[in-house]
This record gives structure tokens, C-alpha cells and sequence, in this order.
């Protein structure tokens, strides 16, 4: 990891321990999170309190092979992504859990979470992001 993520990911950590610390109770085992999600952020335009949205910019190579899709019909479009090129996703973030990431990036792209496919994945760097929504006034 570089310098700039260390700095991204200390400062997050630093707020969601802050954020952490005036909300309820929370399992001492965080639940997994396997489902990737296209990280979208918009403000509501009526926002009874501030929002915050956490997300994951995966930066990753897909290696020489088939990627096998989810549904039968991706299985060109899926494997017409570049291979050995550094390719990134920005995915949504529950920082209540522990983020599978080869896992949800596998989702986002349309590939079935199994070895084969997790194998050609190699991550090559993750960044992390937050977006603060303020309150409405």
C-alpha cells in the first residue's frame, strides 16, 4: 500500500471508531459481506440526520483464463475484460462487516464465486473512501 492509503484508511478508521462509539451495540463477530455493489453515492435532499457512505476502490488484474459469469448469456461480455492490465471497481462498503473482496468484486463483474474464478483475480491495491451527506438544514 501506498503512503496516500495508509493516510485514507488511518483517517476512516479514526471516524468510524469516533461515529462507533456513539452508536448501539454491535456483534463482537461481524457478519461477511460477499455481494459487490456499484459504490453510487447521492445525497437525499431531505436528510433528517447526516449521512455516511463507505465504499472500496479494488484496484485488481484478471490473469489468462475463462472467467465463468453468473448467468450464461455475460460469458463473452465477461471475458472480453482486458487480462494482465490493472483494472479498478468502486464498490459500496459496510464497515460493519468484513468485506470478502475477491468475493463482491467476482459479484460486481458477473462472475460466479468459485476457486477457478477467484484465482485469476490477483488485488493488486484497495483504497477506501467516505462520503459524508450532511444533515438538511
Amino acid at each position: 500500500m501506498n503512503t496516500k492509503t495508509l493516510k485514507t484508511i488511518s483517517i476512516a478508521a479514526t471516524l468510524f471508531a469516533i461515529m462507533g462509539a456513539a452508536s448501539t451495540a454491535h456483534s463482537a463477530v461481524p457478519t461477511v459481506e460477499t455481494i459487490g455493489r456499484a459504490a453510487i453515492t447521492s445525497c437525499p435532499t431531505i436528510a433528517p440526520t447526516a449521512q455516511v457512505y463507505h465504499s472500496d476502490k479494488i484496484v485488481f488484474i484478471i490473469g489468462n483464463g475463462v472467467l465463468q459469469p453468473l448467468i450464461a448469456a455475460d460469458f463473452a461480455v465477461l471475458n472480453a475484460l482486458p487480462r494482465l492490465t490493472e483494472l479498478d471497481v468502486k464498490i459500496r462498503d459496510n464497515p460493519n462487516a468484513v468485506a470478502a473482496l475477491k468475493a463482491k468484486l467476482l459479484f460486481f463483474l458477473g462472475a460466479a464465486n468459485t476457486d477457478a474464478n477467484r484465482n485469476l483475480i490477483r488485488i493488486t491495491d484497495v483504497e477506501y473512501a467516505v462520503a459524508v451527506c450532511p444533515k438538511a438544514p
